[in-house]
């Protein structure tokens, strides 16, 4: 079975069709892109599949992620899914992130949530000793600090790293990474990259990656889907589409991002 499978996703406000009959499939440890400028429909495609979609926004269609049937289920059965099945990084993490609550609490909290599933009691020491352990496996330095510190005194890569953190201790299947590097510098995006994409294979992760960015996801994703004002306008190989680009409109995005690719030196192909 497919750790996610989208069939025909429609999202409407109102009269107003914001996503059009999306499918999307996703099996245990893929790692698939989702492009396209925005407003093209990928935050809200990847909102849906753990059934947070904005109020007033309505879907039909069908998404399976890991066996229950989302659309349509009440929010009681989805809750045990939004961790264990899938969990979310962000944007922007200093918005993501508590401001008012302590980084070390802010990454006990899933952890004790994922104990109460699965029926077990932790001490605080064993929570302690697992918020070491994640801080630790995204690279963060002087740990003692950055857990006794509040968001805001702690740097954008930093709050990045705890947002990965604090998604890695739900033990999700599907890491959903929506522009995770796009407030960064170019040298700590390529450093949260690298550690996304040896968290994902190591971990044993499903990876859903959004983004405008093709350079960026060309390093992080074996697959691609590109996403035009709500629609899927190609799929397929991130190799062959970025090389071979069948629609107008994705040959747009790779050529848009040539001059860009020149000046790194690395091409998008």
């Amino acid at each position: 079975m497919s750790l996610l499978k989208i069939d025909s996703l429609t999202i409407r406000a109102g009269g107003q069709v914001l996503v059009k009959d999306v499918s999307l499939t996703i099996e245990h440890g893929a790692r698939v892109g989702l492009i396209g400028e925005s407003g093209s429909g990928k935050s809200l495609t990847a909102f849906a599949v753990v059934g947070l979609l904005p109020p007033g926004l309505k879907a039909k269609g069908s998404i399976l992620l890991d066996g229950v049937q989302v659309i349509g289920a009440a929010d009681q059965q989805l809750r045990p899914l939004r961790g264990s099945a899938a969990a979310f990084v962000f944007q922007e993490p200093l918005t993501a992130l508590d401001p008012l609550m302590k980084i070390g609490r802010q990454v006990a909290e899933p952890i004790a949530r994922r104990h109460r599933r699965e029926g077990r009691s932790a001490s605080r020491q064993e929570i302690a000793a697992e918020v070491r352990h994640y801080l630790e496996r995204v690279a963060l330095p002087d740990i003692d600090r950055i857990a006794n510190s509040y968001p805001f005194q702690v740097s954008g890569g930093q709050r990045q790293r705890v947002a990965i953190a604090m998604a890695l201790a739900c033990r999700p299947k599907l890491l959903i990474a929506d522009e995770p590097t796009t407030a960064l510098d170019v040298t700590t995006q390529a450093e949260i990259l690298e550690l996304l994409s040896t968290l994902v294979r190591e971990e044993g992760m499903a990876l859903l990656f959004i983004s405008h960015d093709l350079p960026v996801v060309a390093k992080v994703v074996e697959e691609v889907t590109v996403l035009r004002r709500g629609e899927i306008v190609e799929q397929g190989p991130v190799r062959a589409v970025f090389s071979a680009p069948q629609h107008e409109y994705t040959k747009m995005l790779v050529e848009a991002a040539a001059a860009f690719d020149r000046a790194l030196g690395e091409p998008v192909r």
